[in-house]
């Protein structure tokens, strides 16, 4: 009964330390992040856009909604902007117009025998605030489309997005494919004209003096944890 008792709890201890230094963690994590500094505010709002085609976002279903997509396209002229979010609520609607869109050039140009590919992003990051690494201020999620850039406008894209940078917002005008075979079967607009709105801007983060701080006090536990064990298992 005694041994029972006492491998009882010996695995409670097992689970309770895990959990609270897990816990422990990510309450650190949190503490960090909140006491992040903060760059002066900088208005990196995109100028130029053209007004949308359609102002609300409409969602549909094949068959089900044949009416909602009919309205959709009666009320949109052929060449103006969309946003993703529309496009994506209701495909179907669009498929196959030519639309305007514009949006930040991420991640990397994958570049094919007659051109390119390249995800373009519209969302808050891209268009008005710029890399959360700047202000921290959370706008909502990443939303986007795949792009096809033929030869000739792919190179007029100088630098893409990623965490502290805001690649080259563009805006582009092309066809909108539903489901583009060139691209698995996905969301694709194929462009044939592309205009750089704003250009790439690296962005610098302030330097968080307590986040170094505490990585130069784990770096030393870590180091002195492994010259401890060392030492015990000589003995």
């Amino acid at each position: 009964m005694r041994r029972a008792a006492s491998r009882r709890g010996r695995t409670r201890w097992l689970m309770i330390v895990p959990l609270t230094a897990l816990a422990i963690v990510i309450a650190g994590v949190v503490a960090l992040e909140a006491a992040a500094p903060v760059a002066e505010p900088v208005d990196r709002s995109v100028q130029g856009l053209p007004p949308l085609g359609v102002e609300d976002e409409r969602p549909c279903r094949r068959v089900v909604d044949d009416q909602t997509i009919i309205d959709i396209r009666e009320s949109f002229t052929p060449g103006e902007r969309v946003t993703s979010s529309q496009v994506f609520r209701c495909p179907a609607a669009f498929d196959g117009l030519e639309v305007t869109y514009a949006g930040e050039a991420i991640g990397d140009i994958l570049e094919r025998d007659t051109g390119a590919w390249v995800q373009v992003n519209d969302d808050a990051y891209a268009l008005e605030t710029g890399p959360l690494i700047d202000h921290r201020q959370r706008s909502g999620f990443n939303t986007g489309m795949s792009v096809w850039l033929p030869d000739g406008l792919h190179e007029r894209i100088e630098g893409v997005g990623n965490a502290d940078r805001r690649g080259d917002v563009i805006l582009i005008r092309g066809i909108l494919d539903r489901t583009d075979p060139e691209d698995g079967g996905g969301l694709t607009v194929r462009a044939t004209e592309l205009e750089v709105l704003a250009p790439t801007i690296e962005i610098e983060a302030p330097f968080h003096t307590l986040q170094a701080l505490v990585a130069g006090l784990l770096a030393a536990a870590a180091v002195a944890s492994v010259v401890w064990a060392r030492r015990v298992a000589r003995r």
